[in-house]
């Protein structure tokens, strides 16, 4: 009986298997060999890298600062805003800063002054009662044509005047105009409240204005203007 031909070398079950693990074995080879040829081109590529060049370091341009406005300053506030009508806001900072602590000089004066002219329709300070001839002192502004009322007045105006030049002088390259500190620790000095100071220092010019005005007119003073 004729015998039953083997086949080829390999097509037994058992022969697959070996030749799937040789064939997988081969792919495991070939993709280790590509590994080692990449890693020396790699590291070629690593070494051949041209080195950085350090030249002079290249300072960055100056900040150039937007040119001054007095518009931008404080004061300006609504509702009328920034008022010059006639342009005598001045044009460069150091100038603006002397007219802006004359300006709260004569409002903080202003001020002092609007209150006192009120003030001193019901108070009198002792020795201030009278006249030098016997008769008492008046109210309001005529009272500085009037010893010891014009005595009074040239004392008040040497100590401010010391006061100025000596405790509070300006400083206009370390500190704002008319800024002498908070004495009193009141902690106010903001934007809100030095707008505030302002506005109300340019109502007080306008209000003593008035009432020295109008009591020269009439003779009266100020709390007699309303009719007291």
């Amino acid at each position: 009986a004729p015998q039953p031909h083997p086949g080829p070398v390999g097509a037994g079950p058992g022969c697959r298997g070996h030749g799937i693990g040789a064939v997988a074995g081969g792919v495991v080879l070939l993709s280790a060999a590509r590994s080692t040829r990449s890693r020396p081109l790699r590291s070629c590529l690593r070494a051949e890298k041209s080195p950085e060049i350090k030249g002079p370091k290249v300072k960055p341009p100056p900040k150039v600062e937007p040119p001054w406005e007095a518009s931008q300053e404080l004061g300006v506030t609504a509702p009328v805003g920034f008022f010059d009508p006639i342009g005598l806001a001045p044009k460069d900072k150091e100038t603006f800063c002397e007219y802006r602590a004359c300006e709260l000089k004569h409002g903080r004066v202003a001020m002092m002054a609007s209150i006192g002219a009120v003030g001193q329709h019901f108070l009198r300070f002792p020795g201030f009662e009278k006249t030098q001839w016997g008769e008492e002192m008046p109210s309001g502004v005529m009272a500085a044509f009037n010893n010891p009322g014009s005595f009074g007045l040239v004392l008040l105006s040497l100590l401010a005047g010391l006061l100025e030049f000596t405790v509070w002088s300006e400083d206009y390259a370390t500190k704002e105009p008319g800024n002498f500190g908070d004495p009193l620790g009141l902690k106010q000095y903001t934007e809100d409240m030095r707008n505030q100071e302002l506005n109300n220092g340019r109502f007080a010019m306008v209000a003593i204005l008035g009432i020295v005005a109008a009591e020269l007119v009439t003779g009266k003073d100020a709390v007699q203007q309303l009719g007291f």
